[in-house]
């Protein structure tokens, strides 16, 4: 999460004059991501930061493709936002392996959050928390496959063509508890389309489930965009495999992001038809939430 007053000092991993955000290692929790922060900062986010944030992402990427490879840009929404800071903030994901290299360098003062565990060292403390989420989403990988769902769930039929729109839409991902972003033409849209699309698609599909199902209230989510280095901020395509209305699994090379939700939340939503599917490659594959 962000830095706030009571631990370290930000650690500035890169800046733009004029810029009114910043990039940051996260000292908050030893993971590999940058935070995103406003210069002044406050609970909500403009659109003109908003495009400041793509833009000094873009730019980041292109001058470290170190951290290009597979980077995801993730905004915390629901339940799962603003867990320890009420300022507003989004999370860079990048290579682990590569983050490491440079917080090691970079973040010269051992933190002393909960998060850190004692960690004498950046390294130390990554691998500490790396150990711990591994158990944590074995677990959860666990207690959702052993979940008893009834055959006909309050919310598995609202439909995600619903959430369509003429630039986007949505699909299931085969093997993990997200839904998959699918941009009907990639190089006419843009990261601000992009965004604004998975914002109000969390939005509508809270209203829709919570009036199903109380536990959807308050949605709890990532809303995670694909990114890479750029001059300009048009969405980034990456291949997933999802699955289909009739249970087959297709390859698709458009996905320009995804929501990330809870593992058990994601099965009642499912079809009833695809759940047994999805389950099966969801058992094979390791689950962990790198956002």
């Amino acid at each position: 999460m962000a830095a706030n007053s009571g631990h370290t000092a930000a650690v500035i991993a890169y800046e733009e004059s004029g810029q009114p955000v910043k990039i940051v290692y996260d000292t908050w929790t030893p993971r590999p991501h940058f935070i995103i922060k406003q210069y002044q900062p406050k609970e909500d986010v403009s659109n003109s930061e908003l495009q400041a944030t793509f833009d000094i992402i873009n730019h980041f990427l292109h001058k470290n493709s170190q951290f290009d490879t597979q980077a995801i840009l993730a905004f915390h929404r629901g339940t799962w936002y603003k867990q320890h800071t009420s300022e507003w903030h989004a999370h860079l994901c990048v290579s682990q392996e590569e983050y490491l290299k440079e917080a090691k360098i970079q973040i010269t003062e051992s933190p002393k959050t909960r998060e850190w565990s004692g960690a004498k060292t950046v390294e130390e403390g990554m691998k500490n928390w790396y150990t711990k989420q591994m158990k944590n989403y074995a677990n959860y990988k666990n207690d959702c496959i052993q979940k008893k769902i009834p055959n006909q769930t309050v919310v598995q039929k609202i439909a995600l063509s619903m959430f369509s729109s003429s630039e986007f839409k949505l699909v299931w991902l085969s093997s993990s508890p997200r839904i998959g972003i699918v941009a009907q033409s990639p190089s006419t849209s843009n990261m601000m389309s992009l965004y604004t699309y998975m914002e109000k698609t969390r939005v509508d599909a809270e209203k829709e489930l919570s009036q199903k199902q109380a536990k959807f209230k308050n949605f709890g989510c990532h809303l995670c965009l694909y990114v890479h280095g750029q001059s300009g901020t048009f969405v980034t395509c990456r291949q997933d495999q999802i699955l289909n209305e009739n249970g087959r699994i297709d390859d698709i090379t458009n996905i320009v992001g995804y929501i990330q939700m809870d593992e058990s939340q994601y099965l009642e939503w499912l079809p009833h038809n695809l759940r047994q599917v999805w389950l099966n490659e969801f058992g094979r594959a390791e689950h962990f939430v790198r956002t």
